[in-house]
Order: structure tokens, then sequence, then C-alpha cells
């Protein structure tokens, strides 16, 4: 399998462009309004709040912001 290369790097020199490649995006910041307003979220809950996006793209998007370092994703007990 052969994996897309980019031809150039990523050249971010300024804050505004750094911060639009990290919260860009339709559902990013959303997904940070619900978290802000919210101490912590069960994946089920935060699926609810956000009602009108797919499981797949709210995995994808949850996997992008812990990644960046936005969010913290803790495993609790039932």
């Amino acid at each position: 399998m052969v994996r897309y290369k980019k031809k150039l790097e990523d050249d971010i020199r300024c804050p505004l462009e750094y911060g639009l490649a990290i919260f860009g995006g339709k559902w990013k910041s959303r997904i940070i309004c619900v978290l802000s307003a919210n101490e912590k979220l069960r994946y089920s809950e935060l699926r609810k709040e956000m009602y009108n996006i797919t499981d797949a793209v709210l995995a994808a998007t949850l996997k992008d912001l812990i990644e960046d370092g936005i969010i913290d994703r803790k495993f609790y007990a039932y």
C-alpha cells in the first residue's frame, strides 16, 4: 500500500494559521464547546449532544483533538 506523501512540508509561521490547523473544520470547535460546558462526558453523552454527527466523524475528530493535546481521554469503569 502506497501512502500519500505531501510534496511540500507545512510552513505555518502565523499563530492564526496554527490555530486554524488545530481548530479548523466543521466539528472540532463544536466538540470543544460542548466539552467545555461539561466537566466530563462519556462518548455516548457527547454523541447525544452532537446529535447531527456520525459516529465515524465524531471518533476521528476526537482522535485528532487527543493527538493535538487539546482534550484528554480517560477511561471510567461503569
